[in-house]
């Protein structure tokens, strides 16, 4: 489902958080293998779980943005044949 709607400063913001998320997770789970202690490797795996929760959330958010975008823009195809 690819469209050609530009991106709004609200889904920049949401898409940078994501970026940022991401990053952070891929960080995380690196430090997770160097982490030779049992408790701290469940707090880590904890924060971990959270952002990877703020992380599904923010996609979710994203994927409404995008909706709601598209239901307001359709698609180049539809305002031609009208």
């Amino acid at each position: 489902m690819a469209t050609n709607l530009q991106m709004t400063p609200q889904l920049e913001q949401i898409h940078g958080e994501i970026r940022d998320h991401f990053r952070a997770l891929a960080n995380g789970f690196q430090k997770l293998d160097k982490i030779k202690d049992s408790n701290r490797q469940s707090t880590q795996l904890e924060e971990l779980t959270g952002k990877m929760r703020e992380c599904k959330r923010l996609i979710k958010e994203f994927d409404r943005e995008i909706k709601d975008e598209e239901g307001r823009n359709p698609p180049r195809s539809e305002q031609a044949t009208q």
